[in-house]
Parts: C-alpha cells; structure tokens; sequence
C-alpha cells in the first residue's frame, strides 16, 4: 500500500490558527521532529497528522483540538484552489474547478459533489484511520471559506463525520453553525444546492484560465513524483527476489519499458540511478543498523558476487563495506 501524502500548503493555516489562539505553533513543530519558524516546502506523510494532532492538543490543553482551532482559522489561506474559485463565474463553478485539483492537497481528498433536487452535498472523502480532529478541523475551514466565498450565503445545515465518538453536539454547533451527524459513512457536508448558481463578484476568465494551467502544472508535478516514489518501492521489492530491472518494474505498472523511461526522463531521473541509490541506502542501513553479514547484505542487495558489492560500495561511499561498519559504530 502507497504512502500517502499531504501538503504543506494543508497544514500553514492550522499553524496560523495556533498562534492565533495563544499557542506557540513552534513547539508543536519541534514535537513532531520539523524545524521550528515554519513549516518546509513540499508534501510529508499522511501518517505523521496522528503524532501532529497530539502535540497540538497537548499544547493547547484542548481535547477537541480540531474544533478549537477550527474557530481561529482565517478565511482563506491564499490556496491556488481559493484563487479558482474567485475567478470562476459562480460558485458551483468554482467549487468544480477547484475538486479537479483537491489532490494538490492531500491524497486523502477523495472530494466529489453530488446534487440531488435541492439537496447538495459536497462529500470530503473517507479518510479510515485518521485522527477525528483533522477531519473536524477541515470541515470548519471549508465551511469558513464557502461563506466568504459566497458574502454569507453558504450555510451547512448537516456535517457528516465517520468517527462514533467527537464532542458534546453543541460545540459542532458552535463551530459549524449545524448539528454533526456521527459514525456516518463519509465524511461531507451537506447544503442548500441553490447557492451553487450564487454568482462570483470576482469573476474573471483569465485569470480562471491562468490559475488552472498552474493547477494542471502542480497537478502533473505531484504525478511525476507519485511516479518515481512508486518504481521506488517496486525496485526494494522485486531487488529481493530476482533483481529490479526496469521490464520488471514496468510490467508491474501495466506500461511498456518506453513509456516508463520517457515519464522518468520527464521527472528528471533515471531508472539505473534509482536503482543504485536504493541498493546504496539499503546497504548503508544495513551495515549500520544490523549485524548481518556481508553476504546476507550482497544478496539483499541484489548482487550476484561479494566482489561485486564490494566494488560497488567503494565506488558509492569511498571506503569498503566493512570499513564503512567499522567506522560506523565506533
């Protein structure tokens, strides 16, 4: 299973809603092991929201922590995907130019809107596993920024939240303006569908066409990275079997060798260098952080011969396998 990301860009506004409540947001940084004064460009793992929520809720003193930040966050964030929503002529618009790039934010942003008669509902995704405070935080942001979006006009009468227990029903009234339905089967909002047609004051085509040609840029960037991060894994797990070869890699994405090659050019890299950083990683960690043996290591490794290895090792790091462990744990 795939490693999923979010970006930073997600988690800047729960920052801002940290020192907007008192609270110093470097010390919930350094918690989780980021440099303090802000947060780094680029995506970190889905996984580390768990150990970021406690910090943030231990440094609070709050035990609703996504509810209680929800209420400090500014209206918009200066998102790429705000800017689409400005720029289009509706609201409805907007809101479906801009889940054509909700993957620039999380990978766990299944977002999709269905309309039924009267009835809309703008479904946030599943998200299993994660803590309730980061979807219940979302929910407060989203909503915060549709009613900028439409001067008021955008009012949730239902949040649906997946986890069974949250807080006492009258904070997600207070936070959200609506009653928060619990152990639903998604998490989504639902609202008067007749504020989609609400027209945008901001409306302007160019800018819209500008703003998704970045959106489609950033969009095809995180692909390309998706793509590299992927025959990562596969080349540590088919190295251990029978060797990564870029046929072997291809054949497991369903596209021919070519087309691999052609989309890693395109990312910047290339197949051998991928697997020669991998085999360098691998054999680093292993001599450092296990007492295999050397041979063990050769053929976890994916080499055929001692020999080989060693020449390889050399070659990488400057000293030999044993030098390296030698010095390592000194």
């Amino acid at each position: 299973m795939r490693d999923l990301t979010d970006d930073v860009a997600l988690m800047r506004p729960v920052i801002d809603a940290l020192r907007a409540s008192g609270t110093d947001p470097d010390r919930v940084l350094v918690r989780v092991g980021l440099p303090p004064g802000g947060l780094p460009a680029g995506r970190f793992p889905h996984s580390a929201q768990a150990l970021f929520w406690k910090a943030a809720a231990d440094e609070c003193a709050q035990e609703h922590i996504g509810l209680y930040l929800a209420r400090n966050l500014p209206a918009f964030h200066g998102l790429l995907l705000e800017y689409l929503f400005l720029s289009s002529e509706t609201f409805g618009d907007g809101l479906r130019h801009a889940l054509r790039y909700v993957r620039l934010l999380s990978d766990t942003l299944n977002a999709k809107l269905e309309v039924e008669g009267e009835r809309a509902t703008l479904v946030l995704g599943m998200m299993v596993g994660v803590p309730r405070h980061f979807p219940e935080m979302l929910a407060g942001a989203v909503i915060r920024l549709f009613a900028a979006l439409t001067e008021g006009n955008f009012r949730p009468y239902a949040v649906q939240l997946m986890h069974c227990e949250g807080a006492p029903a009258e904070h997600y009234v207070d936070v959200y303006g609506c009653p928060a339905q619990l152990g639903a089967e998604r998490y989504a909002l639902l609202f008067d569908a007749a504020v989609l047609n609400q027209a945008s004051r901001h409306a302007a085509p160019e800018l819209l066409r500008m703003h998704e040609s970045l959106a489609r840029r950033q969009l095809a960037e995180v692909e390309r990275l998706d793509l590299v991060r992927k025959v990562r894994e596969l080349i540590g797990e088919l190295l251990v079997e029978s060797g990564a070869t870029l046929e072997q890699v291809a054949g497991s994405l369903n596209m021919p060798p070519r087309r691999l090659r052609e989309r890693l050019a395109m990312a910047g890299v290339r197949f051998n260098d991928l697997v020669t950083d991998y085999r360098c990683r691998l054999a680093k960690e292993l001599l450092l952080k296990t007492d295999e043996r050397i041979e063990v290591i050769v053929e976890r490794t994916g080499f055929s011969e001692p020999s080989t290895f060693y020449r390889a090792f050399k070659r990488w790091v400057g000293e030999t396998p044993v030098e390296f462990r030698k010095r390592g744990k000194l």
